[in-house]
Parts: structure tokens; sequence; C-alpha cells
């Protein structure tokens, strides 16, 4: 200014521009003088430090020593103290630190398992009075590195599975994790034994979620525990890896029925056993676990008694069959049981089996005849020695040799041998000798085969015997003989479907085959009637019909069985019985009279009808329905009379109608053209017409006109 003070005129920027030089002159008007003024600005700490970068994030591997992590700059547009720049870190919790340069680098090695980042904070500070700061924020990743195996949540499983599970179905699930991240925390599970060992895998583990599952079927009886060794692995480029052991008991299951230790059972035991003797011991066993064997059968006569004994895998039952009751051969030979066995377990399982026990004979039944008696007759005329009289024949219920039966004579005959193995009895002579009806009596003993009974009296066998009549007589010389009371008239009523006209029986005085009567009908009518063969019973096999035949003529024939047969004949007579079947009939339909007019009441027609059947069945009444004033039927003669003269003038025709009809029962008629419940008749129009007489003169209509 005028004074020669220099001032400012804006405000001085250090770093924009430090020094000026400014060229002055003073002139009073006349003269002038120059000076040059040189300012320095002096520097004001008025800027803080500047980063290049606002802010990073940085990645730094785990478990690297002694590493740089970065460098950071900063710089400050002051001079001296107030652009020198130091630099300060925080948030590195000891793992980090920085130096004068910038530069941060690790103090510790870093864990990301421990700790995954960190957020630091790097302050600038100049030397100015008062300094100036500025901070710079830092993202420190820490860089995984595969150093963690994956760990098991257990050392040890343990799992109950039951032998009939699901396959494909959970089990469980192992869970194994790993501390690292990304494909180095990529758990993988495999199996890597199983013990015992099988020849395909019993287990599989979904190798992502660990899940453990059946691919095979169980069986507590085959196996009843197992240990699968599990492996869980990283993705780690070398990868790490931990087992476990899973153990998997092995749950039983009534899936095993009882079994026998054979499929079926042949026994063989004697006969006559005492209640309670042991026969047989047969053995049951069960596979699972799942308690008492039930064993039972179906037969009062044998019992099972049961001793239980444990065995490595399940149970078993020894049972023994016992008689309980009488064993004969006799009675039955052949038994069979069917056991069953049963287990407890849920759902219960049976298993059966049969046993067949056959029944050995004892020698203990003697033979026995068939027959209470037996007798023959011979004659004597053609009696030859060596023919065959008769056989006996005995039964034993033994089998075997103690039923093969020999036959002898107590007394010894001549003129009679038996044959020891048929029983048949023949003639030693040709009976010669005898010359009248004689009766012989031979003792015939049956005697069998078999090993004799120990007795209190020592061995003995069994043996029986019978009496055998043998009547000798001669020829068949009776013929049957009808009696003479039989009633030889009979009537039988038609109609009937089947009847009953006694029985014509006769008599032989013979014996033996010689009276053995046999009847037949010399003609039985086209099957009409029947005789009994047997009991000579007469019969009807078909209706009689009295109108087609009224009567028949019957020969009964007897004959007896005799060599040569003898016969007899009886004639009976049968009349049939008439049944009211028949209705009346007239033989004509309709009937036309004329009759002349003023005649005196007279016969005018006879109207007849006929009835097939006979007696009081064909006995006809009649009767007019309709008009009965001017005439009259004969109720049994049938004549139609008129009942006075009959005026043309009045009535040219008369119509009405003639009944006929029997009363017996049942009530028949017979109708023409009408019908009537419950009601046979024969209704008969008659047309009776009036002949004009000419005996009236022409009348005129008035008297008078």
């Amino acid at each position: 200014d005028g004074n020669g003070i220099i001032s400012t005129t804006a405000k001085l920027d250090y770093e924009s521009q430090n020094s000026y030089t400014l060229n002055l002159s003073l002139s009073d008007g006349d003269i002038a003088d120059y000076a040059t003024v040189f300012i320095q600005v002096t520097d004001v700490n008025d800027n803080s430090p500047v980063f290049g970068v606002t802010s990073t994030t940085i990645t730094v591997p785990e478990n690297s020593p002694d590493q740089t992590v970065t460098s950071v700059s900063a710089t400050d547009a002051d001079e001296g103290f107030n652009g020198l720049v130091v630099y300060t870190l925080k948030g590195a919790e000891g793992k980090m630190d920085i130096n004068t340069s910038g530069s941060i680098f690790l103090e510790k090695v870093l864990d990301r398992e421990e700790q995954a980042f960190y957020n630091l904070m790097v302050i600038a500070s100049d030397q100015g009075q008062p300094p100036l700061s500025t901070a710079l924020n830092l993202t420190v990743i820490v860089g995984d590195e595969n150093d963690n195996p994956p760990v098991f949540s257990s050392v040890r499983y343990e799992v109950n599975v039951f032998e009939d599970e699901v396959l494909g179905r959970e089990l469980l699930t192992v869970t194994a994790t790993d501390m690292d991240a990304g494909a180095n925390a990529l758990v993988k599970y495999r199996i890597v034994s199983q013990q015992p060992p099988t020849s395909l895998p019993v287990f599989l583990v979904n190798s992502t979620t660990g899940q453990l599952s059946l691919s095979q079927q169980l069986d507590y009886e085959t196996i009843k525990q197992f240990e699968v060794e599990v492996e869980a692995s990283d993705g780690g480029q070398l990868s790490l890896s931990s087992n476990t052991r899973v153990v998997v008991h092995v749950l039983d299951v009534n899936d095993n029925p009882p079994e026998f230790n054979q499929a079926a059972y042949d026994i063989f035991v004697l006969e006559n056993l005492p209640k309670g003797s042991p026969i047989y011991t047969f053995t049951v066993t069960d596979k699972d676990e799942v308690g008492t064997i039930l064993i039972t059968q179906n037969h009062l006569v044998f019992l099972i008694n049961l001793q239980k004994s444990r065995v490595i895998v399940g149970q078993r039952e020894d049972g023994t069959i016992v008689v309980n009751g009488d064993v004969d051969r006799e009675t039955k030979e052949k038994y069979e049981l069917l056991v069953v066995a049963s287990d407890n377990g849920v759902p219960q399982r049976q298993n059966f089996t049969y046993v067949s026990i056959q029944v050995l004979d004892v020698n203990d039944n003697p033979p026995r005849f068939t027959r209470a008696q037996y007798s023959a007759s011979v004659r004597v005329a053609t009696a030859k020695e060596g023919m065959s009289i008769l056989s006996v024949s005995a039964t034993d219920l033994d089998i075997g040799n103690n039923s093969l039966i020999s036959y002898s004579l107590m007394n010894h005959s001549d003129d009679f041998h038996i044959n020891n193995r048929t029983g048949e009895i023949v003639l030693g002579s040709n009976l010669g000798h005898v010359t009248a009806d004689t009766v012989v009596t031979l003792v015939v003993i049956a005697a069998d085969h078999g090993v004799p009974q120990l007795m209190s009296n020592g061995k003995w066998c069994l043996f029986t015997h019978i009496n055998v009549t043998v009547r000798v007589n001669d020829i068949n010389d009776n013929p049957p003989v009808f009696s003479a009371v039989i009633q030889t008239q009979l009537s039988a009523p038609e109609n009937e479907a089947s009847l009953s006209l006694g029985v014509f029986a006769a008599t032989d005085l013979d014996i033996g085959v010689n009276a053995l009567i046999s009847y037949s009908l010399q003609d039985d009518f086209a099957g009409t009637f029947h005789i009994n063969s047997s009991t000579g019973e007469l019969t009807t096999k078909k209706p009689l019909d009295r109108e087609s035949m009224d009567s028949y003529e019957l020969k009964i024939i007897a004959a007896d069985s005799g060599k040569p047969p003898q016969s007899a004949s009886l004639v009976l007579s049968v009349t049939v019985e008439d049944v009211n079947d028949n209705p009346p009939v007239f033989p004509q339909e309709p009937y036309s009279v004329t009759v002349k007019e003023n005649e005196p009441p007279h016969v005018i027609l006879s109207a007849v009808a006929t009835d097939e059947d006979i007696g009081y069945n064909a006995v006809i009444h009649y009767t007019i329905l309709g008009e009965t004033a001017s005439f009259y039927v004969g109720e049994l003669s049938g004549n139609l009379t008129t009942l006075q003269p009959l005026d043309y003038e009045s009535r040219a025709q008369y119509t009405f109608v003639l009944k006929a009809f029997n009363p017996a029962e049942p009530y028949l008629q017979d109708t023409t053209n009408v019908t009537v419940n419950n009601l046979m008749h024969v209704d008969l129009l008659f047309l009776v017409t009036v002949e004009d007489v000419n005996e009236e003169g022409p009348l005129f209509d008035q008297p008078s006109y």
C-alpha cells in the first residue's frame, strides 16, 4: 500500500505454491527506484495423510509363517514433520503388525479354524502439531488349508435291527464334521470293512448323508451281530479321513417254524403193549429264540411226553410217544397221528408231521367159524367116494402165520374126510352100507399156526371146534303145496296205481334147497301184475281199467329148487270193480222236433243217453233246464212229453236245455257248448217248432167302419 506494507490478497497454500518473488518500484513522480522481495511460504500442518486405496480385502493362507500380508502407503502433502507419515495397526489381535514402510506382516501363524477373518484398521498419522491422521479398513480372510480330518460324532455307534427289516430302509445315520471349509470340509462316507465278512455286502452307506441301510436280508439264526467300519474322508487335494465302528445287533423275529427231525415217521409196534409204554422219541427244534415249543397230537390212544433242552440256536423239544390206550391190531392196525408243533412267538408259527404207527400182530385170537352151525344132506343114490359134501370155513382176526388155519376131524371117520387146508368135507365111501336116513355129527377142529403165548401153564396153540350135521337121505320127492283155504276169487278197484292182492305162499315138506320155493306168473298181462319170487306177494304194477278189461285169470307157479325141481300152480280169478269214471253221453246233438199245435199232451221225443260204467254208476237221470211250463222229461226214461196243447199263434218255437247226469260219486255229467264249474253234465239244446193248423178264419181289424 502507500505505506509500503505488503499484504496478502488471498489465502496462501504451501502445497500449491511455497514461494513468491515480488518486484517493487518506488517513484516520487520523477525518479523511480526498484526493489525485489522474496517471500517464502511457511508450511502449516493442514493436510492429513492420504491412502492410495479406500479399503481392500486380502486372503492369507493359514499355517503360513513369516509372511507379508500386504503393504499400504499413505502420502501427506505437507512438508517436514507435517508430511512425515507414521503407521499403526489395530484389530490384529497380536497376530499381525505393520512396519514404518507400511508393510503388514505376520507375527504368528494364522489358524482359520480358530478365526476365519480379521477386520484391520491401519492408521496413518503425520508429525505435525497437532498431528493429523487417516484410517484405512482392511479385511484379512484366512484361506483354508486341509489341516483337519473329518471327526465322527461318536467313535462307536450301536443299533438294533430286526432280522426281517426291509431292504433299503435307514438303520441309522453316522455323522462326521470337518472344521475346514469348502472342498476341504466336504465329507464322503464309505464302508471299509464288515465283520464277519459275507460274499455280498450286507450294508450300504450313503456317501453324502452317511445313512446306513440294508442291502442284503439279515438272518438272526446265521449271524447275530455285525461290526461295520465306516470311513469319512474330506475333499482336500491331500484327503484326510477318520473311521468309526457301527455295531449292528440283529434282533430275532419269529420267522422260523418249529422243525421236526424227520418229514414223517413210520413206527412199528406190537399190539397189546401196556399203557405208558414208550414206543418212539422224536426231536423238534426251533431256530428262533421265542420260548416254549408246544407239541400236540390228535389221538387218544397215544400221548407225547415232552422234555425241553436248550441248543446253540433256538431250542429243542424231545417228544416221546407212549401208549395211552388199548392197542389192538384187530381193532385198528394202523394209526395216523397228526403232530403239531407250535412256538409262542408273534406271529405264532406252526409245523406238523404225520406219524404212521403200524401195529404188529400178536397171536391173541383163536380161529372162529363163519357160521354157528353147518348141515348138509347126502342122497345115498348119488353118493360117490370123494364127492364134496360141504365146506366149513373159519377166520382168524390175526394175520400171517397167526391166521393160517388147519382143519381136522376130532374123531376118525371112514365115511367122511376133511381137507386140512380148505375145510372141504368129502365122502370117504359111497355110503353103500347106509340103508335108512341117518344123521351123522362130525366135530371139526380149526387151529391156527401162531407162535404160542406164554401163559401160566406154558405155551399153547389157540384153536376152536364146531359140530357139523350131515343128513343122509334120498331125493326131492315132495312138490310145493298151496293151502286149500287160499281165496282164489279176488276183486280189485280200477284206476289204482298199485295194489297188493295178497300173499300166495306154498309149503314144501322137503328141506334145504328142495324146500326153497320161487314164485312166478304164467302171464302177467303185459306187466300189469307182479309176484315177488321169494315171498309170493301179488301186486299190480299198472292201474286196472274195467271198461277195457273187467276180469283176469292168473296162474301162480310155485317151484322148488330141487334137482329135478317140483312145482305146483294156483289159478286166481280177479274181477275189476267199477268206479264212476265215465259221464253220460247223448247220442245226438242238437235235436229238432216238429209238433202240431192243439195236439193233446204226448211223447214227442225219446232222448236216451248212455254211460260206459255199470251198476249204480251207469244210472242216468234227466232234467230240463229253463223251459218247464210246457214240457216234461221222464227222470229215468228220458222221454220228452208236452204238458199241454201248443198254440202256434202264441209261440211258434221253444228252445231249452236237456241235461243227463248220474247221481253216483263222484257226480258226473256231460255238457255241450256250455261249461259249468265242478259240474259235468250233458246239456242238449232242443228246438221245438209248432206246425200251424187252419183253425182260424179271417178277421177284420175293426167290427165296423
